[in-house]
């Protein structure tokens, strides 16, 4: 456990570093290489935190989600590894959107994140890390228009020459409310070959644990929890069997398997290069997810089936998900000592592939159209499937050049490009409903003949997978910028720094559906089966440009103040559904089709230093955000879409303290944070209401609503005692994390989605660990107190069918208490 700890210069080294040299020094101070620039934090003028490998590996940490508790004003919703590719980094609460979704967003992320040099697209575990860099506030000058609110850089161990060494890790631990245990083990090689090259390879698997129990699953005829049939009960009944239940305790496990292979190339002191590809896959079923408000009762589906009240880490669900994602990232970075400066280049091709299922019964069933896919009578056997698959690859190209430090001008300068390629698919099934409803009386008409006047009995039409429905989005990407900076050392204490980003994009989006529930007379057939498919694109492209300016004062005895003006901006895009003209009923209005580039102005000033060996920073900050982009589905129709807000402010400070305390051996971190991120303005926009006609404002927002996911306060600290043992050293960590209340969505957003608000929690880790020689063996615990938090929450929606009450809530919580044991040699 650790709270922040320092502070690294805002400029991204963008080729590869010369040094790793991220430890403490003998002040507490740590130095970093961010620049190229061997710098004590202390001396750089920006609010940027450090985290060490060590650190990282104390606390347990594996991942960014469970890095940012340990970060105040940096947060991430964290509903498992299964939801990777749909969390949102929130810093200094910048986030309009719901936090919590089941498919890929649909726009950029507000963080840009990046693994050494390279962008990264997916998810990689953390793991022989040499130091995070945690850059609060806009960084879009230098790390582009993915880095609205800040960016986060992982600065894995690099290869070292002339050296043979490596470690092998393993670990154990017991989740409080579960059976199955959780576990880990990893090694690391470096080898040199000849005095030149260098090789580091590293593995490690990891297995989370399940805590969710989860009952009334309904049996499925295959493997298939997609397109599998629910068995029936009584075999000769069809159309009004039962479903066969069971139960599964421990369900929500993960399994990540990680590999990174890197080679470091170095002839000459002023040329070398570094070639790394990382690996990594997850599977697992279910993510973090409970439901402790249902009290039982009949079931909605088929009310003489009894469900039992669920409570703390349950769950009554249909269906269970399963889930997987596989990520792959190869870079290249070399550079040049040409004297006066370094001139480097990277290269990085990165995609991930991620397919999850999620069960929507409940989110159809309550919504005006559920007959649609459970049939008049309603099937008691239904279970409504919806595959949430996506891919993702972007090639990204930079070159820049910057100056050795020390002259009256220091300069950095470049030029970025990067294409990327998005595909989300989103296909709803409903295995064994034509079945059953033909059985139950169903005609086999089309749904759409009858949309004003349903028959008594509707038949429900399904391809023989059982797809109702299909969309299919494409997304182009193109983006070619120019950036630098230059800082004017005035005086040996006063400093001046300017810097810009001019940037040309483009960015298109395909939409490609298909429904065998609206399918007019004389469409087209698959599989036997009328299919009403459409197809709409959209295309923006433009030209803009951002700036930042950072003033900086040394102050005797080692402290600074500054203060900084920065831009963020993340590119706008193209939404792809249905309009009036595709589609007389089913439909969003054209104002809807295209939403804006967003824009941040973030006003900083600090003081920072180093007193009586004792570590200070302390900043205030103002962000204006300008056309808050907000990913939602639009409220009846249910169609992915990203739309604009009008105004958004985030203002607060973050204060971070650590160092030694009176007695030897003994210190402290400590992080905290505030900020108070709101609507500044209110926005309203129409929706299409699934029945052919348009809801005037049906998409809203409030000026001071508190934005999702993001508490206004938030903070971390640890205590860290030391001291001889013998032979070897003991170590004693106790820590704690906190956030302050979070509101799953905007507050006013709307009528039909209702926003919640999830508790404040207080929770504490620690560790006592035993040092000697090579060895090292310890002694953890998580969530100590085992804290159920809930971090966000997804209530049931649309709910037209009274019957079905809190069945659907689903509450996102933290994971329980674990205690457990790693084991770890090095040599």
């Amino acid at each position: 456990m650790m709270a922040l700890t320092a502070v690294l210069s805002t400029t991204p080294a963008m080729a590869q570093d010369s040094a790793q040299a991220s430890e403490p020094s003998g002040d507490g101070d740590i130095i970093v290489t961010a620049s190229r620039r061997e710098q004590r934090v202390t001396d750089l003028p920006f609010n940027i935190s450090a985290y060490g490998g060590e650190q990282i590996e104390r606390a347990n940490i594996s991942s960014v989600a469970s890095l940012t508790r340990q970060v105040p004003n940096f947060n991430i919703v964290d509903a498992g590894a299964r939801t990777a590719a749909a969390q949102i980094p929130i810093i200094r609460g910048l986030n309009a959107s719901q936090t919590s979704t089941n498919a890929a967003r649909y726009f950029q992320s507000p963080v840009g994140f990046y693994s050494g040099n390279a962008p990264v697209t997916g998810s990689l575990p953390l793991y022989d890390i040499s130091r995070v860099e945690v850059l609060r506030g806009p960084q879009g000058t230098l790390y582009g228009a993915g880095s609205l609110s800040g960016a986060v850089r992982v600065v894995p161990t690099d290869p070292k020459l002339g050296e043979v060494s490596g470690s092998v890790t393993g670990s154990v631990g017991k989740l409080s409310h579960s059976k199955d245990p959780s576990y880990a083990f990893g090694g690391i090689v470096n080898l040199p070959v000849g005095d030149t090259i260098a090789i580091r390879l590293v593995a490690r698997q990891e297995h989370q644990g399940g805590f969710i129990d989860t009952r009334d699953v309904l049996k499925r005829q295959g493997d298939s929890y997609i397109t599998g049939v629910p068995v029936l009960a009584n075999t000769a009944d069809v159309a009004n069997s039962p479903a066969v239940y069971f139960t599964e305790k421990d369900y929500n496990y993960a399994d990540t398997t990680f590999a990174r292979a890197a080679i470091r190339w170095e002839p000459s002191d002023d040329f070398s290069v570094g070639l790394a590809y990382n690996f990594a896959k997850s599977k697992g079923v279910g993510g973090n997810i409970d439901n402790d408000s249902f009290g039982g009762g009949p079931s909605p589906l088929d009310p003489r089936i009894q469900l039992e009240p669920t409570g703390e880490y349950e769950r009554s669900v249909p269906m269970l998900e399963p889930w997987n994602r596989r990520t792959e990232l190869a870079s290249l970075d070399a550079s040049y000592d040409l004297g006066f400066a370094t001139v480097s280049a990277t290269v990085a091709y990165g995609k991930t592939r991620g397919r999850s299922s999620n069960d929507s019964t409940v989110s159809l069933l309550g919504s005006p159209y559920g007959f649609f896919y459970t049939g008049a009578p309603a099937n008691p056997r239904a279970v409504i499937p919806v595959a949430n698959n996506d891919r993702d690859q972007s090639w990204t190209e930079e070159l820049r050049i910057v100056s050795k430090e020390g002259g009256f001008i220091d300069y950095t300068a470049g030029v970025f490009l990067q294409q990327q390629k998005r595909r989300i698919d989103l296909v709803v099934y409903a295995p064994g409903a034509g079945e059953q409803s033909f059985a139950a009386g169903g005609s086999r008409t089309p749904i759409y003949q009858g949309y004003f006047g349903l028959p008594d009995a509707t038949y429900i039409p399904t391809l023989a997978d059982g797809t109702a429905y299909s969309q299919i989005t494409h997304q182009k990407f193109r983006e070619v910028s120019f950036f630098g900076d230059v800082t004017l050392n005035l005086s040996d204490n006063w400093s001046v720094t300017g810097g810009a980003r001019v940037f040309k994009q483009k960015f298109s989006s395909n939409l490609n559906s298909f429904s065998t529930l609206f399918a007019p007379p004389g469409s087209p057939e698959v599989d036997g089966v009328g299919v009403q498919s459409r197809s709409s694109s959209n295309a923006t492209k433009g030209t803009d440009q951002i700036f930042k300016v950072n003033t900086s004062y040394k102050l005797s005895g080692g402290g600074q103040v500054y203060a900084t003006f920065s831009q963020g901006f993340r590119r706008g895009g193209a939404n792809a559904f249905s309009t009036p003209a595709d589609n007389p009923i089913i439909f969003e209005p054209a104002q809807l089709l295209t939403y804006k580039p967003d824009r941040t102005n973030n006003f900083e000033v600090g003081i920072k230093g180093s007193m009586s060996r004792i570590y200070y920073s302390l900043s205030a900050f103002y962000v204006d955000w300008k056309n808050p982009q907000i990913d939602l589905q639009t409220p009846f129709n249910l169609f992915p879409v990203v739309v604009n807000g009008s105004k958004a402010e985030s203002k607060g400070f973050e204060l971070e303290l650590s160092g030694p305390i009176a007695v030897d051996g003994l210190s402290f971190n400590l992080g905290l944070a505030y900020a108070r991120a709101r609507l500044s303005e209110d926005f309203g926009l129409p929706a299409g209401d699934g029945g052919g006609s348009e809801v005037p404002n049906a998409i809203r927002g409030a000026k001071g609503d508190q934005l999702p996911g993001a508490p206004d306060w938030s903070g971390a600290g640890s205590l860290t005692y030391r001291h001889a043992a013998g032979k070897g050293e003991m170590t004693y960590n106790l820590g704690f994390d906190f956030r302050s209340g979070t509101w799953n969505q905007l507050r006013s957003q709307s009528t039909n989605t209702p926003a919640s608000k999830q508790s404040g929690y207080i929770m504490f880790n620690g560790s006592i660990g035993y040092a000697i020689d090579d060895w090292n063996i310890e002694l953890y615990g998580t969530n100590l107190l085992d804290k159920r938090a809930v971090y966000t929450a997804n209530l049931r929606t649309l709910n037209s069918i009274a019957t079905l009450g809190n069945w659907g809530n689903a509450y996102s919580v933290s994971r329980p208490r674990e205690v457990g044991i790693r084991l770890s040699k090095s040599w």
